[in-house]
């Protein structure tokens, strides 16, 4: 092993030996720099950054962290640290890095400041990650984001939009053949849109940027709206749309996502009831401060065991290839997540062979 600059301990009692060995060993890249010196040199580098860095300790030592920027320094995360440092502050960043050989890495660094009995800093420690992979993981998810909304949603609302004024007669009459067609392509389109979209709002849901455009309303107008939009789905599979409309008060929220929750679940409850049943929509206050609303179907129920998979994206009860009901698996997961964005609830209480109740609660 490499003799490297250890004089920076206090002492050699056996718990500093330890402690030593272990950051000797530790699979991070971590160094130690001494900011009582000019320029904040570093002391002391562990194997791995050597490792991660491609540079002998020789060549690390007495250097100050900035030479693995070479001439790309106008990061914003070099001047995050830099202020960071000034502060005596500790940070964690991702930044970009070059190794010996001239490579790119993006380095996650922690900057933690070491402070003395009197509260003084003596020195930081700097913890490093090689998370090129994951970055160029996350690059390519962005860009199958980005196709997915230009090239693919783009073009097929334009084809929807077509089968649509074809189906409703406004581009002219056609024969029931034809009709019939194109009723089967306006389906598909508008289940691959709803496959897009579900995508798309669970991308923007994880990142953090899922906005609510919040305003109070009568909650009975969603419920409306909904049952209109699905009322055609519902009746081509013979299923009846009852609302039961308690009474109830208005409540604060994103109409247009409490709308989507409604419809989520109610498609799903219409997807798996069978013949000449209904499903049923209730809308209720069970207390001044909460409004809450069911979906209650007659469909195959859900088994305990499978309770589990129900809110997780991609699960679907039955994910095999020739199961015959559709769906990306991220439809309650999404209403799952909208609902707790408003700080509610949601929930499924079912029995198998009499069906299934999905309810949410919106508080405020």
């Amino acid at each position: 092993m490499e003799t490297r600059h250890t004089d920076f301990l206090p002492g050699h009692s056996d718990h500093l030996a330890v402690l030593f060995r272990a950051v000797e060993c530790a699979r991070n890249g971590i160094v130690i720099t001494d900011p009582t010196r000019t320029d904040n040199p570093i002391i002391y580098a562990n194997p791995a950054f050597s490792q991660l860095t491609g540079y002998a300790s020789a060549q690390i030592i007495g250097r100050n962290c900035r030479f693995l920027q070479r001439d790309d320094r106008e990061q914003v995360a070099v001047k995050e640290i830099r202020e960071a440092i000034r502060k005596e502050i500790p940070i964690t960043t991702i930044l970009r890095n070059y190794k010996k050989n001239g490579t790119l890495f993006w380095n996650e660094l922690t900057i933690s400041p070491v402070r003395d009995e009197q509260g003084r800093v003596i020195n930081f420690v700097g913890i490093q990650n090689d998370v090129t992979a994951r970055i160029d993981a996350e690059r390519r998810v962005q860009e199958f984001y980005s196709v997915i909304s230009h090239e693919l949603r783009t073009p097929l609302t334009s084809i929807h939009g077509a089968l649509t004024a074809v189906e409703d007669g406004s581009a002219g009459r056609v024969n029931a053949q034809v009709t019939r067609l194109i009723r089967i392509a306006v389906d598909n389109s508008t289940r691959l849109m709803r496959l897009i979209n579900d995508i798309l709002d669970w991308k923007t849901l994880e990142a953090g940027k899922f906005k609510l455009n919040l305003a109070t309303f009568d909650p009975e107008q969603a419920v409306a709206a909904v049952i209109g939009e699905l009322l055609p789905m519902a009746e081509a599979k013979g299923v009846s749309l009852v609302a039961e409309i308690m009474p109830h008060h208005s409540v604060h929220a994103d109409q247009d996502r409490i709308i989507q929750v409604l419809n989520n679940l109610i498609a799903n409850s219409i997807k798996f009831s069978p013949p000449n049943s209904r499903v049923t929509i209730r809308l209720e206050a069970p207390a001044k401060d909460t409004t809450r609303f069911s979906v209650t179907d007659r469909g195959p129920g859900i088994a305990n065991e499978h309770m589990d998979k129900l809110f997780v994206r991609f699960q679907q009860l039955d994910s095999s290839d020739t199961r015959k009901k559709g769906g990306s698996g991220l439809g309650l997961a999404i209403c799952k997540a909208i609902v707790e964005l408003h700080g509610g609830n949601i929930g499924v209480s079912s029995v198998v062979g009499e069906g299934s109740s999905f309810w949410f609660e919106i508080f405020g």
